[in-house]
């Protein structure tokens, strides 16, 4: 396995470190107050490696600010690594300059961006050089998930399930589906061509079509129900054929009768036939009245879908609504918040500048000082004036040593008031940074909510319109009749004429043949009796109507069937995911130590939702603690290593939140970056 440790960093002019050399070990605890610099060490190598900082963004400032907050120009920034991959050591460089050019013809200069320069071990190299060394080193997003614990549960879960399932190597979807035999023989054609998640959205949206067919095809069918005209055409045909006998019997009897009756019997079946012909224009009428209903049928159905998609639309427009106004209220409670922290800030005061305790001037010699001990006589000139000079030179250097230390005090005093200051007005400019940035969003997201009350609004209206629009359309359905009056016909009362005029005619033929009355009127109510079976025959004739009704119901049963072979398929694909992903996840929770990794969930509609969700002991990853979340980290770092066969140094931020005995063995150099109350940055190593 490789490994990349870092030796030494040395940082210039970067951010807010002006100078500082940092020497690592094996574990390297780096701590110290907010605004000390702790991040800036893992961002300047980063930034020495890739261009980015710790957290992968290449949109950041890397040169120092005054007491203003604005950039000091020319000056050069620069960082340098030792690291050491396996037993080979290299000192990487990076220097950035700001390139200054004068204007012709003035003595201003303008500025035309910067420029990096890069070193090997001492030797100039080009970027694309420095660039394709580091690579062959390591690649740089290899390097980001094995050096910070977060980095990995940061990623979208496509790219973080994707990544896992090189624990279980390069099987395809296919392959997988053969080890099962004849389980998804039926799939397998469909997995050479697309994957599980396009083969869902295939059949899925199929089975919708169908679906809405299927429901609108019993609406169909029940229409036409409607339309048939329930009647015994059997009994009707026997009814027929007995008073057809009788009729015949009465003929009989009236055989060989008065002259006119040939002609009265030819003049009722003209009467017959006048009324095949009127019930022939009412079946006429009634279907086109049938097409009518139809038409207006069809024009509810689509009235009733528009209110429907209308009616989506509005609750999709009320649902963002609520969400910009959750969002807004967020914001606003930030916005309270960092405004609390920023009168918290601006009460903080840094402690009065308290002197050294006064000078005690040194005992003053006395006559009795300047003789011998032992016999008590003064001593000799040069002794005595020895003894003096000694003395004042006790004096003067314990003088001299007192004012170094007030002046050492006064000057730790100015430097830790001015490292206060700078950092209290960070501060307050960082809150009032947020603060503001809230206040934004509370304008921002209060203008996308009143934009969406605007557009529930026109939908109300349009709404309201489509809801009347169907509620018309149903009134103008019922408006048409399903039994059509043809009473103003002119052709229906025509012939009604003519069957008055031919009646008025037998009557006047039956007065003559005065002796076969009774007969002849009994005759007369027969045919009429069997014209009335006729006419009830012919309208009863459901042929058309019971056609299409059969195929409707023969399209009902072949939609059924195709909405359960694509209901089979989605089932067949969601089993293939299940068993693929328990397979997988298996496989894959076997290289963890602490944390599983949950690859799917099952819906409550028995389906399943892909998705890749980390736990500790089924607790998910986003609601664990800072300390956790670390833990977690550090575990997936140690099996990623193991995966890409490479270790690096493993920053490790906020670690304070976790206790030494929570750390794990880790087979990699690591940097501990925690918060504590020391105004300096403090660097340990073991």
């Amino acid at each position: 396995m490789k490994q990349i440790k870092l030796k030494k960093l040395s940082i210039h002019n970067f951010k807010g470190c002006k100078e500082r050399s940092i020497e690592f070990e094996r574990r390297t605890y780096v701590s110290g107050a907010n605004a000390t610099g702790k991040t800036t060490i893992f961002d300047a190598f980063t930034w020495l490696l890739f261009n980015h900082d710790s957290s992968g963004s290449t949109k950041f400032d890397i040169r120092p600010l005054d007491a203003d907050g604005k950039q000091i120009d020319n000056v050069e920034i620069s960082v340098e690594a030792v690291i050491v991959v396996d037993d080979e050591e290299y000192a990487l460089k990076k220097t950035q300059k700001q390139k200054w050019v004068k204007k012709r013809g003035t003595v201003t200069t303008e500025f035309q961006g910067n420029v990096n320069e890069f070193e090997i071990n001492g030797y100039p190299k080009s970027e694309k050089d420095f660039k394709e060394f580091v690579a062959a080193i390591i690649d740089e997003k290899i390097f980001n998930l094995i050096t910070n614990p977060t980095a990995f549960n940061a990623l979208p879960w496509k790219e973080k399930r994707e990544m896992l399932m090189k624990f279980v190597g390069e099987s395809s979807d296919v392959q997988i589906a053969e080890q099962f035999g004849e389980q998804y023989v039926k799939l397998i054609p469909e997995l050479k061509i697309a994957s599980t998640d396009d083969i869902l959205k295939k059949y899925t949206k199929a089975k919708n079509t169908l679906n809405k067919d299927m429901v609108e095809i019993p609406a169909r069918i029940d229409e036409l129900s409607k339309q048939l005209v329930i009647v015994d055409v059997g009994a009707l045909k026997v009814e027929k054929a007995a008073k057809q006998v009788a009729l015949h019997k009465i003929d009989n009897e009236l055989n060989g009768g008065n002259g006119k009756l040939e002609e009265v019997n030819q003049k009722r079946q003209q009467i017959m036939d006048l009324k095949f012909k009127m019930s022939s224009i009412q079946n006429d009428a009634n279907e086109k009245l049938t097409t009518e209903r139809s038409v207006a049928r069809q024009a509810a159905d689509n009235c009733e879908q528009k209110a429907r998609e209308v009616r989506k639309q509005y609750d999709d427009a009320v649902y963002a609504r609520d969400e910009f106004i959750r969002k807004r209220d967020q914001a606003e409670s930030d916005k309270v918040r960092f405004a609390k922290e920023l009168t918290t800030e601006k009460s903080k005061v840094f402690p009065k500048f308290v002197p050294l305790e006064a000078f005690v001037e040194p005992k003053v010699l006395t006559t009795e000082d300047l003789k011998c001990p032992t016999c008590g006589q003064e001593l000799p000139v040069e002794v005595k004036n020895r003894r003096i000079k000694d003395h004042e030179e006790r004096c003067a250097k314990a003088k001299a040593d007192y004012e170094a230390r007030c002046e050492a005090h006064e000057s730790k005093y100015k430097k830790d008031k001015e490292d206060f200051d700078a950092s209290r007005k960070k501060n307050l400019k960082d809150i009032t940074d947020k603060g503001q940035a809230a206040a934004d969003s509370v304008r921002e997201y209060q203008k996308l909510a009143d934009e969406k009350q605007k557009e529930i609004d026109v939908l109300t209206n349009s709404l309201e319109k489509s809801k009347k629009a169907f509620s018309d359309s149903m009134a103008n359905l019922n408006k048409i009749p399903r039994e059509a009056d043809v009473s103003g016909n002119e052709e229906y009362k025509k012939i009604q004429h003519d069957i008055e005029n031919i009646e008025s005619e037998i009557e006047e033929l039956s007065n003559d043949s005065a002796g076969n009355t009774e007969l002849e009127t009994r005759k007369a109510v027969l045919q009429d009796e069997i014209s009335e079976i006729d006419r009830k025959i012919l309208a009863a004739d459901n042929t058309k109507v019971q056609a299409r009704i059969d195929e409707l119901e023969a399209e009902k049963k072949s939609v059924g069937q195709e909405i359960a072979e694509q209901e089979q398929m989605i089932d067949l694909t969601e089993d293939f995911i299940r068993t693929k992903m328990n397979r997988i996840s298996e496989i894959v929770n076997e290289k963890f130590k602490v944390v599983s990794f949950r690859l799917f969930t099952n819906q409550i509609n028995g389906g399943l939702q892909e998705t890749c969700e980390c736990t500790v002991n089924g607790v998910p990853y986003s609601t664990l603690n800072n300390g956790h979340r670390i833990i977690a980290g550090l575990d997936i770092i140690c099996s990623l290593s193991e995966l890409y066969d490479v270790t690096a140094p493993i920053f490790c931020d906020n670690a304070e939140s976790v206790n030494e005995f929570n750390l794990p063995e880790m087979d990699a150099q690591m940097i501990l970056l925690s918060v504590s109350e020391d105004k300096e940055l403090k660097v340990e190593g073991v």
